[in-house]
Formats: structure tokens, sequence, C-alpha cells
């Protein structure tokens, strides 16, 4: 949903809307009490032309400010957590995948395999929109999704509840030979520079699927839909619901 106009920007985030991003015009100049906001709130903001907020806002009328709000209410991290444990399910973190046709694709593969949610980063993620919506099939409509500052904290919380992290990416074991032990999260990253440091040292175990062909990669949201089958749809395929 796009918002725009001073005033109406403004009463959004006075009203603690799930907003995505906004967008400022180059050369107007900004009260720096409405600066002030947005970072206090941990609302990320970039400085855009005239042009690019006329085809956000779809007008001309927008007075140098547009807000994209996300069409999908946030919950807290703990929400998510427990609703992992609940289910004795899973949830997925997104480190640095910037491309809402992504996020919906892997939305879709999660909710399919009866994933419960998503924690997403709240700066270097891919914004929760219509694009994301469409590419999900309305499965974003179905999860529990969550924003943080950053991933570690929270993470440790998870696993301190008992809960499992595993990061996909080239260079661990081999996805078919691992015993996935429920609930869990797995870390999907960017395909330029993948999964961080310091999520693969906080992982349990760093899993990679096996390439058989000259194509040395998959997409993220390919790669996410054959991870989640060994992850559970393989268990329930051969009659083992365990952890």
């Amino acid at each position: 949903m796009v918002v725009y106009g001073k005033n109406a920007v403004l009463e959004a985030v006075k009203g603690n809307q799930p907003i995505e991003k906004v967008y400022l015009q180059y050369g107007k100049f900004f009260e720096p009490e409405l600066l002030n906001l947005l970072s206090g709130r941990g609302i990320p903001y970039q400085w855009a032309k005239k042009e690019q907020l006329k085809r956000l806002a779809g007008t001309v009328k927008h007075q140098g400010i547009v807000a994209i709000v996300s069409p999908v209410p946030y919950v807290p991290y703990g929400g998510l957590f427990k609703e992992a444990f609940r289910k004795n399910s899973f949830f997925l973190y997104l480190d640095g995948i910037t491309e809402p046709q992504n996020l919906g694709a892997i939305a879709r593969s999660a909710e399919f395999f009866g994933g419960v949610g998503l924690l997403l980063p709240k700066k270097g993620g891919a914004p929760l929109n219509e694009v994301a919506v469409k590419a999900s099939a309305g499965a974003l409509f179905h999860l529990k999704v969550s924003r943080v500052d950053e991933p570690i904290t929270p993470l440790k919380e998870f696993k301190e509840l008992g809960g499992k992290v595993y990061s996909l990416e080239t260079g661990g074991l081999d996805i078919r030979e691992v015993n996935f032990n429920l609930p869990l999260c797995l870390v999907l990253g960017s395909e330029g520079r993948g999964v961080r440091r310091e999520l693969l040292e906080l992982s349990e175990c760093t899993v990679t699927i096996p390439a058989f062909g000259k194509t040395p990669s998959l997409n993220v949201s390919v790669s996410c839909g054959v991870a989640l089958w060994e992850v559970v749809g393989r268990r329930v395929w051969l009659g083992d619901s365990s952890s």
C-alpha cells in the first residue's frame, strides 16, 4: 500500500503502521522532527528524484514524500517462536534477500510445507509489498511475519528455548544426510553474498544442496523449496513425524 503527502505519512508513522520505507524528494526541506521520528521508529528512508516519487504515488501531488506500508501486519518475534514450538514446525530467516519476488516465492514454499512464518531484517531486505504478496499466491496472509534490527540476539534466544538453527549455503554438509530437529529456523542468504559468517557460526550446521549439472547454483527461492522438502517433506513422506 502506498501513502503519500506530509500529513498522511506523518499520521501513518505516529499510528505505528507497518511502514517498509519512506521516500523523500531530493532538494526538498523536511523538518528535523520528521527525520528524527523516522529514525526513532526504525523506519528506513531514502532520498529519491521527483519522477520516482511520481511513479510510486501515481500522482504529482505527493508533496515530496511517499511511504510504502506493508499489507501484512508484523508480530513480535517471540510470537513467531511460540508458534514454531506449538506446531513443532519451522520458520525462515532471510539474510540479505532484496527482491520482493523472491520473498513471495519463499513464503509460498514455507506455507506449502507447513512453516509458521518468516523472520526478516528491518534494513537490507526485500519490501513486503504487493509484488511479494502476489508472488506468494496469498501464502503471506497465512504466515506470521516478524522484523528485527539484527538476527543474532533473537536467534540465540530461540536456541536457548530449545530450537535449532540451520543455514543453507555452499560448502556445507549434503542436505540429504542431515537429520533435522524441529522446531527450527532455516537461514537463507542472498545469491551473491550468501549467509553471513555470524549466522553460519550460530547454526547447528551448514547444509548444501548437491549439484549434478554444470549450473553452479539455484535461484534462492528454488533452493528454498528443495531444502524444505528435505527438512520436512521427505520426513512426512517416509512416515516419520518425530523430531
